[in-house]
This record gives structure tokens, C-alpha cells and sequence, in this order.
């Protein structure tokens, strides 16, 4: 039990570390740092191994002493693992409450899309995921919840309740419909316009039903529900910019097996203004 975070000497992953103690401290729980030695034949080595002073423990303890000096008292232990990242972290997370890794890996600069590794990292994932990128420009106050209607993916409700109320965050609850027919094409008065506003309503109130039962456990938390028409990837996305964090489903593969994260959540793990948590369901 406990949150698991990778950590490399990058950027990426330092920042990951900061997120990952930053969780362990507000639940309460101990933090493992790990770090995969996987040896790259031919490529470009790391600054862990291209330093023969430097074991894997060496670089893993780097990262657990960075976590407790930023939160002085957090129990953070350090594991060195031989493999690459996914299959280290993937089989770590198997017992996890959380596992949280960096946007992209080793020789990553600002503006390059997320690194292959922390998608098949969360892939591998047996426990929720949170993917650290976007924007680090302090806290907002507001955890995004990715809420498909037709859906009854009630781990992500329940994962993104528990962060706001944690953070003492807002928790803006965001669905996205692509069958509103556009106005445009049956005028102000048309039997199009009267179909889509029914689409809508009967969304919306479904909406409200699921967040019932929530909002009654959660009362403590301000909840927002946004229902906008467009592609769900492209409204998520924008939902990002103000958030600190957002909440998508993936599909459990089966015991042990990882999850599957749809065209949406890849999406965001791509485009997300703030760090991504995928969490498994089904």
C-alpha cells in the first residue's frame, strides 16, 4: 500500500517525486521511489549511468531524500530494480494506492509530446495513475472529473471526490455530448433544436442522478457539473487549463494485467494542461 513514484534524475521525474511525496504527506502513507536500471545498448547514457560512483540504489535514495526534505517527517524508502520503467513500476504498483510518474523520460525538453514510457507505464499500471505535466504554476483549486454519461465508471467518481476533498479543491464534474445537432441547421424554432435540448435534458439529469449518492458522502465538497457539446477529447482538454488535476477512466485488462486507456484519456495524456490520474474500472 502506499503511493510508488518513478524517479530517473530528470526533470520530469524530480517534478514527479515533488507530486508523489505531496500525495503520500496528504494521505497519510509511505512513499517508495523507484528506480528502473535498464541498460540501453548503443544509446546515449543517463547522468545515473554515465556516473560509475552511482549505483540504481544511489539514484533511487536521491529521490527519496528529495521527497522527505520537501516533507520533512514523510516516510519515503528507496528501490533500485533492474528492467525498464513499465515492467518496474507496473509490477510495483500491483499492491499501490497510487502510482505517479513523469511526463517523459531521460533527455526530454519542454515542448515534446508525452514519452512512450509513461504511456505504457500506466498501461501496465495496477492501481490508479496520475501522469505529471502541464503547467506548474501553483495551485488552482480545482480537480477535473472526465464523466461519460452512457458510462457508469463509478471508480472515477469516487477517485476524484476523494482528491478534491483531500486538496480542499472544487471538483468541476465535465461530460462531453457529440449528438447535439447544430441549431444552426433547424433554426431558432425547428424540430432539430427541440431533439437536441431533449438530448440534453435527459444528459443532464442522468448527470445529476450519478453525482447524487457522491454529493451526499462528499458534502464538504463544491461540485460543478459542465455538459458541453463537441468531441470529449477536445473539451477535456480545454478543462485542463485551469485545473489542477484530471480524472479519466481506463479499462481494466483483467487481474494483473494493467488497463487499457481509450482515444480519450490518450488524449489527454498527451494534451493535458495538468497532470493526468487514469483510473482502472470495469
Amino acid at each position: 500500500m502506499g503511493v510508488v513514484v518513478g524517479y530517473g534524475r530528470s526533470p520530469s521525474s524530480e517534478r514527479a517525486v515533488d507530486v508523489a511525496a505531496e500525495e503520500a504527506a496528504r494521505r497519510g502513507v509511505e512513499l517508495t521511489v523507484v528506480h528502473a536500471l535498464h541498460h540501453h545498448h548503443g544509446a546515449a547514457m543517463s547522468r545515473a549511468e554515465s556516473s560509475s560512483a552511482l549505483t540504481g540504489q544511489d539514484v533511487a535514495e536521491e529521490g527519496a531524500e528529495r521527497a522527505r526534505v520537501g516533507h520533512p517527517g514523510l516516510s519515503a524508502h528507496a528501490v533500485s530494480v533492474e528492467g525498464t520503467a513499465p515492467a518496474a513500476l507496473g509490477a510495483a504498483s500491483a499492491d499501490a494506492d497510487l502510482l505517479v510518474v513523469g511526463h517523459r523520460g531521460r533527455g526530454g525538453f519542454a515542448g515534446l509530446q508525452l514519452g512512450d514510457v509513461a504511456v505504457r507505464t500506466v498501461a501496465r499500471a495496477g492501481c490508479p495513475a496520475v501522469v505529471v505535466q502541464g503547467a506548474s504554476d501553483g495551485t488552482r483549486g480545482v480537480v477535473v472529473a472526465a464523466v461519460d454519461v452512457g458510462d457508469s465508471a463509478e471508480e472515477v467518481l469516487e477517485f476524484a471526490f476523494a482528491e478534491a476533498a483531500q486538496r480542499g479543491a472544487r471538483l468541476k464534474v465535465v461530460s462531453a455530448l457529440e449528438m447535439l445537432w447544430p441549431f444552426a441547421y433547424a433554426g431558432d424554432h425547428g424540430q432539430l433544436r427541440h431533439a437536441s435540448e431533449e438530448v440534453g435534458e435527459r444528459a443532464d439529469a442522468a448527470l445529476q442522478e450519478r453525482l447524487r449518492p457522491w454529493r451526499e458522502k462528499h458534502s464538504d465538497v463544491v461540485v460543478e457539473c459542465e455538459l458541453d457539446q463537441g468531441a470529449p477529447s477536445t473539451v477535456l482538454a480545454e478543462a485542463t487549463t485551469h485545473a489542477d488535476l484530471i480524472v479519466v477512466g481506463g479499462r481494466r485488462r483483467g487481474e494483473h494485467q494493467g488497463m487499457h486507456h481509450g482515444p480519450t484519456a490518450t488524449a489527454l495524456l498527451h494534451h493535458a494542461d495538468c497532470p493526468v490520474a487514469v483510473v482502472p474500472h470495469g
